[in-house]
């Protein structure tokens, strides 16, 4: 009985004890609350609220975007934003703080901005420290680069570079300023080029930037990029590097004078259409493309693809990937004139409509080709290869090599070509597990089929099926 009595005494002085905890760790929160920036246990509570419109640089000279060749934002974890609006009445930028949360004493807790003038005039940087912390309940800091809404200028001769880690970019506004178009106030901003970097940060390109940009240039290693501009032209160069970020485009043109460059790594790139040529670099991510009017190669053996996923839907250009791997490459049509070059030891591959040439090598991957044009040449060691070839007539001799694969060939019933089948030693088969539905099974290789000479040469120690397409 005694014994009860202690361990019920002790429950209590125990659960008093920590309710004292409780409060004393609640009124130090207060007292930090109501005493900001205040070393409190080597804790402190930051709180800002800054909503400053700057007309002057440091210096006290004029902001003009007017007389810049380019705008420099550096910051680390503020979102950017650069729009046209009704609330100025000059070129300004604003800077909002609304931070609030807790920090160490030893963090950086202050808040600095300075924007000045370099190189004799012709950029104008934007530098911002933001204050560090552990626990924020708003982490919110805007830098807005703003043009008044009745100013005809609109950033034409102005490069936008904006560099930071996590905080999100807005070029363009996303809405009209007004309900009803009035004739004096300008919406749209026509920037001449941009350049972002940023770790996690999102970029977002808005409905109301013009779509005519000299430059543009994105590198995020997480975040999304997102276009919301119903087609970009860009004339002199266009690059997208990215690690993991999610990327959506919709129309590209691009008439500059270097390739496209299309630094994925892990990432996802989704595209309505580009026209131009692209210099890809992936590596087990995603590329989805509608259409493409120019030529795509992943030719840099230091960047070979891993286990990419390719898929293009209509290509009038050339696609080489001499690094394929274990990727997916999947097309839809391939216009007339152009050359499909893939090399991977576990790839497969697919192209719906090839109506231009094909070397395709590969060693466990399947293959699946359907061709109505001349020129094709397939190899895999174990893979299968499926070809229905729809042409009329055989110009340049076929080739199709696999060791244990099997190989499925469907051709028009009037085609006319010569049959040559090896095995593996580069003998010449017999007619054991080798099917040709124009022969009754008493024919002896190389057969020739409707009188043809040109060849089709098949090495394969597996079955072989020669199948007819009905006219």
């Amino acid at each position: 009985m005694a014994d009860g009595k202690v361990k019920k005494g002790f429950g209590k002085y125990l659960l008093i004890l920590i309710l004292i905890i409780i409060a004393a760790f609640l009124i130090t929160i207060v007292v930090m609350m109501f005493s900001p920036f205040k070393n409190v246990l080597g804790f402190q509570y930051l709180v800002y609220n800054i909503d400053d419109e700057v007309f002057q640089t440091a210096n006290e000279e004029t902001i003009d975007f007017t007389n810049v060749n380019e705008v420099i934002v550096n910051c680390n974890y503020a979102s950017v934003t650069v729009a046209r609006s009704l609330d100025v009445g000059a070129d300004a930028v604003r800077i909002e703080n609304s931070c609030k949360g807790f920090a160490r004493s030893s963090d950086n807790t202050s808040f600095t901005y300075d924007i000045y003038y370099s190189n004799e005039g012709s950029i104008l940087n934007i530098d911002v420290s933001e204050p560090d912390g552990f626990l924020f309940f708003d982490k919110q800091i805007n830098i807005s680069l703003l043009l008044p809404a009745r100013d005809t200028y609109s950033f034409d001769n102005t490069k936008i570079t904006v560099i930071n880690t996590s905080g999100n970019v807005y070029i363009g506004n996303q809405t009209r300023l007004t309900d009803q178009e009035v004739t004096d106030i300008q919406c749209y901003i026509n920037v001449n080029s941009i350049d972002v970097k940023t770790n996690s940060g999102i970029v977002y390109l808005y409905p109301f930037l013009d779509n005519n940009l000299n430059d543009l240039s994105i590198k995020s290693s997480s975040g999304r990029i997102t276009n919301f501009l119903n087609e970009i032209t860009i004339s002199n160069a266009f690059e997208v590097h990215t690690d993991s970020s999610i990327i959506n485009l919709n129309n590209v043109v691009y008439n500059g004078a270097q390739n496209i460059v299309f630094d994925i790594n892990e990432g996802q790139l989704f595209a309505d259409s580009v026209t131009g040529d692209i210099d890809l670099n992936i590596s087990s991510g995603y590329l989805d493309m509608d259409s493409l009017t120019g030529s795509i190669s992943a030719n840099n053996s230091a960047n070979q693809l891993d286990e990419a996923r390719i898929t293009i839907n209509n290509i009038d250009g050339n696609l080489s990937l001499p690094f394929a791997n274990s990727s997916r490459i999947n097309l839809g049509t391939v216009a007339q004139g152009n050359q499909v070059y893939i090399d991977g030891f576990d790839c497969q591959v697919n192209i719906e409509e090839l109506r231009g040439k094909a070397f395709i090598k590969t060693t466990s991957g399947n293959v699946n080709v359907h061709i109505y044009e001349d020129d094709l040449d397939i190899e895999t060691t174990s893979g299968n290869i499926n070809v229905t070839y729809e042409c009329q007539a055989i110009e340049e001799q076929l080739d199709f090599k696999t060791d244990s694969g099997d190989i499925n060939l469907r051709v028009l019933s009037n085609l006319a070509y010569q049959l040559f089948v090896y095995d593996g030693e580069g003998k010449l088969r017999d007619n054991s597990n080798i099917d040709i539905a124009s022969m009754d099974g008493n024919f002896e290789i190389p057969v020739t089929v409707n009188g043809g000479t040109t060849p089709i040469m098949i090495t394969s120690n597996a079955h072989i099926d020669i199948s007819l397409i009905e006219l």
